[in-house]
């Protein structure tokens, strides 16, 4: 049988070595277009731009093609720099690594355009120049609420343009992206009393007080609610909430148990698979090789093959 296409994208869950797109290579012809750090509306102009490239080929079309997004978190932002506009260009793509630019239509190249990302909130990456430059987004222009918004309109520009090319699609995320939630640690644990929110959750520092450890597994003591039952975000924010009605959810893949609502990767990979956290020596912020191969032959899989 021949191999269909897919395209995947999304952040460091998505892109890195040994993440599950890569333990469905036997099956598809995988074009991955997602980037460490990408935030989402990066995501969305990646899977349009690899979407509509690959339809102009004789040999694809929506019968042959498929695709996976995991989206990321809501607080990401990225800014197109080019070497025409900005006198600072040469400066901003300079630097060990570059896991600060993202450059969906000529990989790897950023000498004429790279769009620059923020990642996490005051993200410290090599090039300062551009850490100094997202300082100034965070401190004079965030806000949860256009985050949200710009998220939301991500995923039904996207949503509107698979399904007007016949494209099939599923959609989830790394983790929960739409709920106001957070974690107090248990009084057991080292970092008892703590207030965790989101990603910082699941790696389970608050276990042991370490930045890495090869065995962190979620504690079966702990059943408290995280996500579950709180806030939804646009409830929150009035100008989110129509562009929530517009999104199917229908298309998604979403973890849900008495613990969290609206969840994905990461609550899967600690509360259903009951896997310790850590992809590689110190790396304590994503799930494993092992895990993510799980994922992919457990959840994707199925999930494009119609049988979840």
């Amino acid at each position: 049988m021949d191999k269909k296409h897919l395209v995947v994208s999304g952040c460091s869950f998505t892109q890195s070595d040994g993440t599950w797109p890569y333990h469905l290579e036997d099956e598809y012809w995988v074009h991955n277009v997602g980037s460490t750090g990408a935030g989402n509306s990066y995501i969305s102009r990646s899977v349009i731009y690899e979407v509509s490239k690959l339809l102009k080929e004789d040999y694809i079309d929506s019968d042959t093609l498929s695709v996976v997004i995991m989206w990321s978190g809501i607080d990401r932002k990225e800014f197109l720099s080019t070497k025409k506009e900005n006198p600072l260009h040469p400066i901003y793509i300079d630097g060990p690594h570059k896991n600060w630019l993202g450059n969906f239509i000529n990989e790897n190249q950023y000498d004429t355009s790279a769009w620059l990302k923020s990642s996490i909130s005051r993200m410290p990456w090599d090039n300062k120049d551009v850490t100094k430059f997202f300082e100034m987004y965070w401190t004079h222009f965030y806000s949860e609420e256009e985050s949200l918004v710009n998220t939301l309109e991500s995923i039904q520009r996207t949503q509107m343009y698979l399904e007007s090319v016949g494209v099939k699609y599923v959609m989830m995320s790394w983790q929960n992206i739409f709920n106001d939630y957070k974690f107090i640690v248990p009084e057991e644990f080292p970092q008892r009393g703590a207030e965790l929110y989101q990603h910082e959750i699941w790696w389970m520092a608050w276990l042991d007080n370490k930045q890495w450890s090869p065995d962190r597994y979620w504690p079966e003591s702990v059943k408290e609610k995280i996500s579950k039952d709180t806030p939804l975000l646009k409830d929150i924010y009035p100008n989110a909430t129509h562009l929530w009605d517009l999104i199917d959810w229908d298309k998604w893949w979403l973890y849900e148990d008495d613990q969290v609502e609206y969840g994905g990767l990461a609550e899967w990979v600690c509360l259903k698979e009951k896997d310790p956290y850590g992809n590689g020596y110190e790396d304590p912020g994503h799930p494993s090789p092992s895990s993510h191969n799980k994922f992919a032959n457990k959840i994707v899989r199925k999930l494009l093959n119609r049988e979840i």
